[in-house]
């Protein structure tokens, strides 16, 4: 087994230095403990399967008899969606456990991975294990409402930083979970999920619209900038607020296709934005299948937006727990962005390893 194992993790233990320790991780530590929930998995999502099709086929049941009495003109599509309606609120307290142990095998998988470089994780989600029943739902909203505000706080300064640039969309609503936090090249560091909605139209037109939904980062860096100098994707710049700035010309053709720069310093602003600086800046987009990439760098601090799907999900948890991918995959995001951040610190990086 242990030999089966060591082959498979081949493909990525040459990459980087924390890769040969998340091995051992993964064999002494997660794995055991993924191994202790997987029958714990397989019982809760079996309970909630059993409820959802008893319920449903009671609410079946009584929608044929319904129909019968009196016709199918007046239950379609009215009854209809209300049988889905009905079913869904009873069910739904019954599903909880299973999102629940979905948040719970995010901390353990992610946190491991980050552990491996030194990195501390957090959800940011509510602890909803104690929910079985719509009783004990309605008891745990009433005492969590408080919890439920502070997930709308932003837990890094990059939030404010970028909407004070201008570089974040309006919103009605706010939300952050999966954060990431340590030290990398001697530089304080966070990244945090972030998902921005707003309300739009009235009435029956009325809907919600995801106005950003990505990734959050800021480095400290350890000199003080002279000036300040912001950057977005070519074609993406009607947010930034550029008053007294100047756009800069890179020395890459190719990337001035793609980057827009403008900066009080454009001396400052040319060394910052090297090409291979703005590679990482690239590959982030790539791997995360991302993009609208913005920033800004101010003072002493690197602050970057990138637009992506969530993150950092460690797998699906309607698949079996104990499966290696959901590990890999989390120590690949999160190497990327240590590349992000070695390349504007100490420049040096795993290149071509992610």
């Amino acid at each position: 087994m242990q030999a089966a194992l060591d082959i498979y993790f081949d493909n990525i233990r040459h990459k980087r230095p924390e890769f040969e320790a998340a091995i051992v991780t993964w064999r002494d530590t997660l794995a055991p403990q993924l191994e202790r929930l997987e029958e714990q998995r397989k019982a809760v999502i079996g309970r909630a399967i059993k409820r959802t099709v008893m319920v449903g086929g009671i609410v079946l049941v009584l929608l044929a008899i319904l129909t019968f009495a009196i016709g199918f003109e007046v239950m379609f599509p009215f009854g209809i969606f209300a049988g889905i309606v009905v079913t869904f609120l009873a069910c739904a307290a019954v599903w909880i456990p299973v999102f629940s142990m979905k948040s719970q095998t995010k901390q353990l998988v992610v946190g491991a991975a980050c552990d491996c470089f030194g990195f501390q994780y957090d959800t940011m989600h509510v602890d909803m294990g104690g929910i079985s029943g719509i009783k004990s739902l309605a008891s745990w909203a009433q005492s969590n409402m408080s919890s439920f505000k502070e997930m709308n706080e932003p837990p890094t300064p990059a939030f404010d930083r970028l909407k004070e640039a201008g570089l974040m969309p309006s919103y009605d609503s706010r939300k952050f979970e999966d954060l990431i936090e340590g030290v990398r090249a001697d530089a304080n560091f966070t990244m945090v999920e972030c998902k921005l909605t707003e309300q739009q139209g009235s009435g029956k037109n009325r809907r919600t619209v995801t106005k950003f939904q990505g990734l959050l980062f800021n480095i400290d860096y350890p000199e003080r900038f002279l000036g300040r100098t912001l950057i977005a994707r070519d074609g993406w710049w009607s947010w930034g607020r550029k008053n007294g700035m100047q756009q800069v010309d890179l020395v890459s053709k190719e990337l001035e296709d793609a980057f827009t720069v403008y900066s009080t310093d454009q001396v400052e602003a040319r060394s910052l934005l090297t090409p291979d600086r703005m590679e990482r800046l690239i590959a982030l987009e790539r791997h995360f299948k991302g993009g609208k990439l913005r920033g800004i760098f101010e003072d002493g601090h690197v602050t970057i937006a990138l637009e992506a799907k969530n993150q950092f999900e460690a797998g699906s948890i309607f698949k079996p727990l104990v499966d290696p991918d959901r590990f890999i995959e989390t120590l690949t995001e999160i190497g990327l962005v240590c590349d992000l951040i070695d390349g504007f610190l100490t420049r040096e990086w795993y290149k071509d390893k992610i």
